[in-house]
């Protein structure tokens, strides 16, 4: 049990480490930009930035905050966080 989790203490070490990455995707799914995070240690300090990604980026439609790949990835895996542009106009409105 303890070894077990001494493993499980070794890969969150590792991903911490590898730091964060925000991806930009189109309509298609596309990756269409990739900004690693040198600043933004935790998931919702990257989110901030991530936003003004969405909003900047010409044909972003959706952001994403993973674990720093491989500079080729896709990043196939479930993001740590996530917004859309459907979520800043539910935002704005909500405000309003």
């Amino acid at each position: 049990m303890e070894e077990q989790k001494n493993n499980s203490n070794s890969q969150e070490d590792a991903q911490k480490t590898s730091g964060l990455i925000i991806i930009a995707r189109d309509a298609t799914g596309k990756v269409i930009t990739r900004l690693t995070c040198t600043q933004s240690r935790t998931v919702m300090s990257a989110m901030k930035s991530a936003r003004s990604v969405l909003i900047l980026k010409s044909g972003a439609v959706r952001v994403e905050i993973h674990y720093l790949e491989a500079p080729t990835s896709t990043y196939p895996s479930k993001p740590l966080a996530a917004i859309s542009t459907d979520d800043l106009i539910s935002i704005q409105h909500d405000v309003l």
